[in-house]
């Protein structure tokens, strides 16, 4: 049946889109997340200092040389000193950042002094500034006097805007009244050390002259906080308490750093509430402007263009993500553009403030989730009544059933010596010499154990709504069991399922959900039960559709043929099977399919004896069927009919042949067609101990297949070998072979001493047997961390390459023995590997032709070794 779901309406994400894009462009234009893009800016700068240029140094008008020399202003010939003795230094450059715009009234020859000084060291430069001559009144560029300017190298303007939070985080490049033509005392600066450096006279002006016109803005990348570049005070300077060679080639910045002064400037990288002086401002201007590192803010044009590329990534992602994974992806944007913006500073040295792209992206989030929970109640809208048409499937709960029914039931499976179950304490069935009787519990569906006795209360509504309480009780008779049942009883979940009639939700989504929920409730159980069906089968399924592809398969079949085939829906069953050697099957299911007749095959797959079972799968009679393949591991039983069937010839032959003899035998004593000696009965005694040797070895293996690890117990691995050689010493002494051991530290190993000292009996024996005369068999025990090691060696003719790999396999025997004619039944090594096997151990063999043979038993230690 075709389902009409209905389409999400494309211009909502229009929609969605447009309103992002008009709320970027209204921050951006209002700048009303300025505060915080200063924030995100003071993080960036702060993870990456600039170094200082090590070229310029401060001389600071500081507390120490006001105390000193007197009350500010000094006398200008106190200046001129200063600048003559920084001539005789040979500095490179010196800003003088004291605003000298009036004449000296007092002293008229100082400012001929200090002019004087300017211009004979040629490389001075002075500070304007740009402020109203009063409060509120016009702007007004203050220049220094004209002695001065004549004399000076140049001038740079020193004003410095605060942001919005009050701090100074740049300045103009260029900056004037009227018309920006003055740069920045730091730019000016920089064009004197490196004359490569010029600044840009942009081409700005205003319809008044009075109006402050102001030019590319640069933001300061600061080295440090107040103190990071070397600073000298005045008086120490004047006192020759500092070297010359601390200005020699230097850039040398002169001005006040004493608060008293008010030439002090709060920064982002301010310390403690204190605040950076004018100069070291200015100082960390110019060493940005001289290194490159100064930061210029991204254009009006290209922060619309950032803001709105990367709120349409969002846009563009959040549809192709998966509901859990949108959040942690917003997240990431907004790690994504406060990277990026960190990496424009880095390496282009360009800012470019993200808070507007965030605020975009983080408003996405909701928008996006608004418009996804309306189309998702929509949808639930819909399905609700497309489920509400669909038959109700429903799986029946334990707590379902009759309670006279499960009691039964749980009677026939557990076979309890008593019994009893009553209704609302009447009997209604109980055997005919229970002890129990009625039994009040604290709760319901919940089972109480006492010793051997189990009881449970059950509460179960009629259909006329009247509930009744069961009480059922069992009384064990095997001890053993009794924890299993119990346990058995314990997981049995006997409530009943909620009613359908649920109570609905306020909220809108969540009442259609559970709506839905309830709606479906069925058919998960029938799925669940169907899935756990085909789970729980012990072989493997593959369902096909018409034309033969797998369709679905359970965990078995993926593990028989997914480690060569990779995914196995959408394969043609025909190619998981060979079909030159499986011609019969591939015909057989093209006659289920063409057919319809179910067929059973069997085959051999990746070294397993399958049962291969065909029948047609028919989901809906107006459509083909499709095929149901069953596999079934067989291996296990066909092992047994081959091993039956070894067994039968090695009767007919091994064991037969023996007592065939001794009947000839006995039979020619009988009609004196063989005379009676002593070689007739050593003769006779040979078949009957060959017999008999064969019968124990058969009794011996049964035994060691049989054992079970309940039964070991700790024994010392010494003893069993002292044993095993005490038991063959006679037949060793008669070949002069000696078997060589030496005693060490007790061996304790948990399993069975007999079975052990059996297996390495049949080694010995075998070495001795097949060892030349005079020779040595040695015996070695060592110990690992957690295994016991037994190396038994022999000097004999050794083992071909080619029958080491069937050494121990039953009813093996070795060419070279049976030539040699010590014929065994080839039981002796296969009740070897049955025995290691059940211990948890392994045995390993090398051998050598002409060289002899060497046998390693490793077996686990005892826990308490």
């Amino acid at each position: 049946m075709a389902r009409n779901i209905p389409e999400s309406r494309p211009y909502a994400q229009y929609l969605l889109t447009l309103a992002l894009l008009v709320v970027s462009a209204f921050l951006v234009y209002t700048q009303a997340a300025k505060r915080l893009d200063l924030l995100a800016y003071d993080t960036a700068i702060n993870l990456t200092p600039v170094p200082a240029d090590e070229n310029t140094v401060i001389i600071a008008i500081d507390e120490k040389s006001l105390n000193s020399i007197g009350q500010w202003p000094w006398r200008r010939a106190i200046h001129a000193q200063l600048i003559e003795k920084l001539t005789q230094y040979n500095t490179a450059l010196i800003a003088l950042d004291i605003l000298f715009s009036e004449k000296s009234a007092s002293h008229p020859e100082d400012d001929l002094a200090l002019a004087a000084a300017i211009k004979n060291n040629g490389n001075v430069l002075l500070p304007l500034h740009l402020q109203p001559l009063t409060h509120g009144g016009t702007l007004v560029e203050i220049l220094p006097i004209p002695k001065l300017v004549e004399a000076a190298r140049g001038m740079g303007h020193v004003h410095v805007d605060l942001d919005q939070d009050g701090l100074a985080r740049g300045l103009y490049l260029n900056s004037g009244v009227g018309d920006a033509h003055w740069p920045s005392l730091s730019m000016a600066m920089a064009s004197e050390v490196n004359p490569m450096i010029q600044y840009i006279r942009m081409v700005a002006s205003s319809n008044s002259p009075y109006m402050s016109v102001n030019t590319q803005y640069r933001l300061i990348p600061f080295a440090g906080p107040g103190g990071t570049f070397p600073t000298y005070s005045y008086l120490e300077v004047m006192l020759d308490q500092v070297p010359a060679e601390a200005f020699r080639d230097k850039t040398i910045l002169i001005g006040a750093t004493a608060a008293g002064l008010g030439d002090i400037i709060p920064t982002p990288v301010s310390r403690s509430g204190t605040s950076m002086s004018g100069v070291e401002l200015h100082a960390n201007a110019y060493s940005a402007l001289l290194n490159n590192t100064a930061i210029r803010p991204v254009d009006s044009v290209w922060a619309y263009l950032l803001t709105f590329a990367f709120i349409m990534i969002p846009i563009l992602l959040f549809p192709r993500l998966k509901p859990t994974h949108v959040l942690p992806s917003a997240i990431l944007l907004v790690l994504l553009v406060f990277s990026f913006s960190y990496l424009l500073i880095l390496l282009d040295k360009t800012w470019f403030p993200p808070i507007n792209a965030i605020i975009g992206i983080l408003l996405a989030y909701p928008l996006w989730s608004w418009q996804r929970m309306r189309q998702l109640n929509q949808f639930l809208n819909h399905e609700l009544e497309r489920l509400e048409k669909e038959p109700a499937i429903s799986f029946r709960h334990i707590g379902q059933h009759p309670v006279q029914e499960i009691f039964e039931s749980l009677n026939a499976l557990l076979k309890p010596k008593h019994y009893v179950l009553l209704k609302d304490k009447q009997i209604i069935l109980q055997d005919e010499h229970t002890p129990l009787s009625y039994q009040r519990l604290k709760s319901t569906n919940k089972w109480m154990h006492d010793g051997h006795t189990s009881w449970i209360t059950l509460a179960q509504e009629s259909d006329s709504g009247v509930t009744s309480f069961y009480h059922m009780g069992f009384v064990w008779a095997h001890p053993t069991n009794l924890s299993e049942h119990q346990d058995y009883l314990n997981k049995l979940d006997f409530t009943t399922p909620l009613a359908r009639n649920k109570p609905r939700y306020y909220e809108k989504v969540a009442n259609r959900i559970s709506q839905v929920r309830e709606a479906i409730h069925s058919m998960q159980d029938m799925r669940t039960f169907i899935s756990k069906g085909f789970e729980e089968i012990p072989n493997a399924v593959f369902v096909t559709d018409p034309v033969g592809l797998i369709v679905f398969t359970n965990s078995h079949a993926q593990t028989w043929f997914s480690e060569s085939n990779g995914t196995l829906l959408g394969q043609a069953i025909c190619t998981l099977f060979d079909p030159q050697q499986n011609i019969q099957l591939s015909q057989n299911m093209s006659k289920v399919l063409v057919n319809g007749a179910q067929t059973n095959d069997e085959i051999q797959l990746n070294d397993r004896d399958v049962q291969v079972h065909c029948a047609p799968f028919i989901v809906d009679e107006d459509i083909d069927a499709g095929l149901m393949i069953t596999l079934s591991d067989i291996t296990e039983i066909r092992q047994q009919q081959r091993e039956k069937n070894q067994l039968i010839d090695f009767l007919s032959h091994d064991v037969r042949s023996p007592l065939v003899s001794q009947l000839a035998m006995l039979n020619g004593l009988r009609t004196g067609r063989i005379n009676w000696d002593s070689t007739l009965i050593d003769e006779i005694e040979s078949h009957a101990k060959r017999s008999l040797n064969l019968s124990d070895q058969f009794l011996q293996i049964t035994r060691a297949e049989q054992s079970a690890e309940q039964s070991f117990y700790e024994f010392d691995l010494l003893n069993a070998v002292e044993d095993s050689i005490d038991s063959l010493s006679q037949q060793a002494k008669a070949k002069g072979i000696n078997l060589e051991f030496s005693d060490e530290e007790p061996i304790w190993l948990l399993g069975n001493a007999e079975l052990i000292e059996r297996a390495i009996t049949n080694l010995l024996s075998n070495a001795v047997k097949y060892s030349p005369e005079d020779t040595t068999v040695t015996i070695k025990t060592r110990c690992t961390q957690d295994k016991a090691i037994i190396d038994i060696s022999d000097q004999g003719f050794g083992i071909s390459p080619e029958e080491l790999p069937f050494i121990f396999k039953r009813f093996h025997r070795q060419r070279q023995t049976e030539l040699s004619g010590d014929k065994g039944a080839g039981l002796g090594l296969n009740f070897v590997q049955v025995v290691i096997k059940k211990h948890k151990g392994s045995i390993d063999v090398q051998s050598e032709a002409n060289q002899g043979t060497c046998f390693t038993l490793t077996l686990p230690l005892a826990e308490n070794n």
